[in-house]
């Protein structure tokens, strides 16, 4: 469950299966903010180099997946709706430090949290779809936000200390566990 401390509520997969298209447009945009964060990360660490070139390497991915997902909406006769935000990433953010360098350990295990926690989302997704198109893009997806997880873990190892990180880590996943535990199990991906 790589550094998850729970699963997902189960019933929030039985919300999303009832209202699948919104779970799909909520998919969107999460790509989209996924390579938004990438460019964020990029722009603000630019004297870093590793953080660099794997941001590069992620914001070109998840905007692949964005194109992905915009193309399942298509096929589906939907159009992208606005977005009506996050309001678990906005809790989890909520705990990332103000201040330098402990905001770019928590910027980078913050994402990889939520990388974490939308791999194993689209698994349940993969697991619970009958339509075999779908099933098969998430189970292809899942397994790509596993490896994002682990990117943002090595880019924090590269700059911060293991034991560090280790405890940190500790410290955002039991939040994040909370605010799991507390979703309205809303058909989003992180509802």
């Amino acid at each position: 469950m790589l550094c998850l401390k729970n699963k997902s509520n189960p019933e929030w997969i039985e919300s999303a299966l009832k209202n699948l298209p919104s779970v799909i447009m909520d998919h969107a945009h999460c790509e989209k903010k996924a390579a938004g964060t990438g460019m964020s990360l990029l722009s603000t660490y630019f004297d870093k180099k590793e953080i660099s070139l794997a941001m590069s390497d992620l914001v070109e991915e998840e905007i692949g997946h964005y194109r992905s997902v915009i193309k399942i909406l298509d096929k589906m006769g939907l159009t992208l709706g606005r977005d009506e935000g996050d309001e678990y990433a906005k809790k989890l953010l909520s705990f990332v430090s103000k201040n330098e360098p402990q905001r770019m350990m928590d910027r980078l295990l913050t994402a990889g949290i939520i990388e974490a926690r939308s791999c194993e989302r689209l698994q349940i997704l993969a697991e619970n779809i009958t339509d075999t198109e779908l099933k098969n893009f998430y189970k292809e997806l899942s397994d790509s936000e596993a490896g994002h997880y682990v990117t943002f873990v090595k880019l924090a190892k590269i700059y911060f200390d293991e034991s560090d990180i280790k405890k940190r880590l500790d410290e955002l996943t039991q939040i994040e566990a909370e605010i799991v535990k507390n979703l309205p199990n809303k058909p989003l991906m992180h509802g």
